[in-house]
């Protein structure tokens, strides 16, 4: 659908027809589809939704026109666009914005690992209190007055008439006291469409998120988080444990560690020396790493395991900035410096200016004192 109303001859026409239908309304662009992010998916769905009328009325109007190509295609997407595919537009919009906040907050670049978490928990609570019947009455309510606003025809919810079944022709002359073939319960084709899309919608996506935040990954969350000097749990021996032992360190070493490791903060305090993150911690303990080899151990995962990929992705977008059509001679050693530069063009590079300078008393000489 997004690929046949991106032409440019349909793409005009579909926005004729949405100021023709809401003249008070801004015209709305319909959203690519993304594999990946929900948020993305969340705005193409709610996209189709709210111009399905506009869209239905633009195929009316495409189909008659005498290009064969754009006709055919046309008819075809008409015949898509029944209740059932309404039912599911409706279904996957309501579904999908229950996750897009949650999914919009995973690309912050400051999200803590114990906040993730509390998010999907969250998200899981709620998808898992949408699986009732009154949930569904309310889907199938608004599925169906869309329904009537484009002119689709609504589903039946009266049971399907059912053939009634006949005794097998080898047992005509005998007394049967037991059923001979399976039962099915009369279902409704409403109560069909609750059975194989509403429930199992909801059931895999609850499955998913509870596989990617399982137990496992929660215990290495509470060890990241209690190796955060900023947070309530730091160097916490309950929050550790479940960390070091996914990790194979023993217990007994560690909490000697952590009792050593306190005494140091202690005296590093008094010096006048504080840590605000996960980052200066591991800093600040490696000159003491051969002391501290557990508790170092568990910092460099900590630091390395991302909250989510948005960060990776960034430095694709980058490249995508630095490496355009005219720079396609570009060797891989400047566009590595043209990136750094993009990337330090968002950071104080004030202290690591101040550090090259005074690295060296030639550095001093040539470029003088920095302030």
């Amino acid at each position: 659908m997004y690929k046949f109303f991106s032409g440019s001859f349909v793409h005009v026409h579909f926005v004729k027809k949405q100021r023709e239908l809401e003249p008070s309304q801004q015209p709305i662009e319909l959203k690519k589809l993304s594999d990946t992010r929900w948020s993305c998916q969340y705005h193409s769905l709610w996209a189709v939704q709210k111009t399905l009328p506009a869209i239905i009325a633009s195929l009316n109007d495409i189909k008659a026109q005498p290009n064969p190509r754009r006709s055919t295609d046309a008819r075809s997407l008409l015949a898509l666009i029944d209740a059932e595919f309404i039912l599911h537009l409706v279904l996957f919009e309501d579904l999908f914005r229950t996750a897009k906040f949650m999914s919009e907050t995973l690309q912050s670049p400051e999200l803590l690992l114990e906040t993730a978490t509390d998010l999907a928990h969250s998200v899981i609570t709620g998808l898992k209190e949408k699986r009732t019947e009154d949930s569904w009455r309310a889907i199938w309510s608004k599925a169906e007055a869309l329904c009537t606003k484009v002119g689709v025809a609504k589903p039946p919810q009266l049971p399907q008439q059912k053939r009634q079944s006949q005794q097998p022709h080898h047992l005509q002359d005998y007394v049967v006291e037991a059923p001979v073939q399976t039962e099915h319960p009369c279902m409704s084709s409403l109560d069909k469409l609750r059975t194989s899309s509403f429930y199992p919608v909801i059931d895999r996506l609850v499955n998913e998120m509870t596989r990617r935040f399982s137990t496992e990954a929660g215990a290495v969350l509470m060890g990241t988080s209690a190796l955060n000097p900023e947070n309530a749990t730091f160097l916490e021996k309950e929050s550790l444990e479940p960390m070091a032992q996914l990790y194979g360190i023993k217990k007994d070493d560690l909490l000697a560690e952590v009792h050593q490791m306190r005494r140091l903060l202690e005296r590093k305090k008094e010096q006048g020396e504080t840590l605000s993150s996960t980052l200066e911690f591991l800093s600040m303990l490696k000159p003491y790493k051969d002391s501290f080899e557990d508790i170092y151990k568990l910092l460099r995962i900590a630091v390395t395991l991302p909250v989510t990929s948005a960060s990776c992705e960034r430095s694709f977008s980058c490249m995508r900035r630095v490496k355009t059509y005219l720079r396609n001679r570009m060797a891989n050693p400047r566009l590595s410096n043209l990136a750094c530069l993009d990337v330090l063009d968002r950071m104080d590079i004030q202290p690591l200016m101040k550090r090259f300078i005074d690295n060296t008393p030639e550095r001093k000489s040539t470029f003088g004192v920095f302030k």
